[in-house]
């Protein structure tokens, strides 16, 4: 019940700071680079608290690959969206993920089930169905993007439960690791383009939910992880998928005619296979 609870949480905030991102219309790595500029102080703040306090562990190390995964997914994700529709993007990125997670969990975890292999042809197609709709650039590009985002969100998300379960990481210096070098990183990536970079310190005022939103949304993630299974978790986020769909609806206006509902409802069929 807990774990339900985190995980409801974290895909209403999921949803939210993406809808958000989208509406940006951004697609440059300077505007990550501003999100975790607003999160600074803060993660400072927690480091330095947490290595007074002798919590560091392993998180100093594995912080560093998370910041690595999630600022890929993070570019990522922006050009997706720059790209494709809400209505695209979003639901194969989500769903996609942990069909790839099992997959990608085979080597320590065994062969699934014959019924999981069944999961996985459903969210095929429901993707196929979806890529179906409209045969056009766009619809195939944002298509393309949006499992490419889904490639990332397994590998960080395998990375994460790995980091939370195995080296037994602590959550706080975890994710403040993560944020402080993210933003180093791209403060060298992007020096030599200072106009560009204070150019998008204009648009702080949209920055500024999406930074609260996405570390919170993640953190209720990795403590969903640290009192259930890596599946469990897997099948939670499936509620990504629909509040995103109702949400490109209602908020974007993006079409959702009965095949794309029907392509939407295949895919989170599969993945509630394959994960359970």
């Amino acid at each position: 019940m807990i774990a339900l609870g985190l995980l409801t949480a974290s895909a209403c905030c999921h949803a939210a700071w993406n809808l958000l991102v989208k509406k940006t219309a951004r697609t440059d790595p300077a505007f990550v680079w501003l999100c975790g500029l607003v999160t600074l102080p803060l993660s400072v703040a927690l480091l330095i608290w947490s290595g007074l306090r002798g919590s560091l562990g392993t998180a100093w190390w594995s912080g560093l690959v998370s910041m690595l995964l999630h600022t890929t997914y993070a570019v990522t994700l922006q050009k997706a969206y720059g790209a494709g529709e809400f209505l695209t993007v979003y639901p194969v990125s989500r769903g996609v993920a942990p069909v790839l997670v099992t997959v990608a969990a085979i080597p320590w975890q065994g062969w699934p089930a014959a019924r999981a292999w069944g999961g996985v042809v459903l969210v095929v197609c429901g993707v196929l169905v979806m890529d179906g709709l409209r045969r056009h650039r766009r619809m195939a590009l944002g298509l393309g993007l949006g499992l490419a985002v889904a490639a990332c969100t397994a590998a960080y998300t395998l990375w994460d439960g790995f980091a939370m379960t195995s080296l037994g990481a602590n959550l706080v210096p975890y994710l403040a690791i993560a944020s402080v070098a993210q933003i180093v990183m791209l403060s060298t990536i992007l020096a030599s383009r200072r106009s560009e970079l204070r150019g998008v310190l204009a648009h702080w005022r949209q920055a500024i939910p999406i930074a609260i939103l996405t570390p919170a949304s993640y953190g209720l993630v990795l403590l969903a992880l640290s009192v259930t299974s890596v599946g469990t978790v897997a099948i939670g986020r499936t509620l990504n998928v629909v509040l995103g769909a109702v949400a490109g609806f209602v908020v974007l206006r993006e079409r959702l005619s009965r095949t794309r509902l029907a392509g939407l409802a295949t895919v989170v069929a599969g993945v509630l296979i394959v994960t359970t």
